[in-house]
């Protein structure tokens, strides 16, 4: 698992994914479709579609186990698009987890993050043997293409939501020693100006020596004086 499943999906993408399952339940004829994210060892469903059709509702969890036949695993782990026909023909899908819960066709199609990551997948499934021909394939492929670049413009806003949070405490009261000079940062340590710059903007840090201060160290000396 990487950090970037770690992104808070807004609530406006997950009622446009959910639109989406639904849409493409209808489109395929089908009773159920679901768009899944992988967290760790397990894959959240986020956008079910399909109505009273579908087996999971929003947030339900599947535990992945070693030894568990899960069509959606199996895309998710692959990265490639899956497509099953019929479960009960297959020696390896017939006692999967979806062919005992009824669904005996399976397609299924990865989503990925801008930066080639897996995020999840977006799946449909019938209770009757289906090829699923014609475009409803490409129509999925067409709508993983858009989830990503959903996910592309949430990380660039999360980004961005985080550069202005460092610009807002810029702008704050920011206390700083009387003596030293250094700057008491937000979990209360003490830092030197530097490094409470740099580690809040892309500024960093050459040093050299003002007029004034040249003075006071050097005034009095002859060399300083000559030059």
């Amino acid at each position: 698992m990487t950090d970037t499943n770690k992104l808070r999906i807004p609530d406006i993408a997950l009622l446009k994914w959910r639109n989406i399952a639904d849409l493409l339940a209808q489109l395929a004829g089908v009773p159920a479709a679901t768009i899944n994210i992988v967290e760790e060892d397990s894959i959240r469903v986020i956008a079910p579609g399909g109505g009273a059709g579908n087996p999971h509702e929003s947030d339900d969890i599947i535990k992945l186990k070693p030894g568990l036949k899960i069509y959606c695993a199996a895309v998710i782990e692959s990265r490639e698009k899956l497509i099953i026909a019929d479960a009960g023909k297959s020696d390896f899908w017939k006692d999967s987890e979806g062919a005992k819960a009824g669904y005996m066709a399976y397609a299924g199609v990865p989503i990925f993050h801008p930066n080639g990551d897996i995020f999840g997948s977006i799946c449909i499934f019938d209770r009757k043997p289906n090829n699923f021909e014609g475009t409803i394939i490409r129509l999925m492929e067409e709508f993983s293409e858009i989830i990503t670049g959903h996910l592309d413009l949430i990380s660039k806003n999360t980004q961005l939501e985080e550069t202005l949070k460092d610009v807002r405490t810029l702008q704050g009261l920011i206390p700083i020693c009387a003596q030293c000079k250094k700057i008491r940062d937000d979990k209360g340590f003490w830092q030197k100006v530097e490094t409470y710059l740099e580690e809040r903007s892309g500024a960093r840090f050459t040093h050299g020596l003002c007029e004034d201060c040249m003075q006071k160290l050097y005034g009095k000396e002859k060399w300083f004086k000559k030059m």
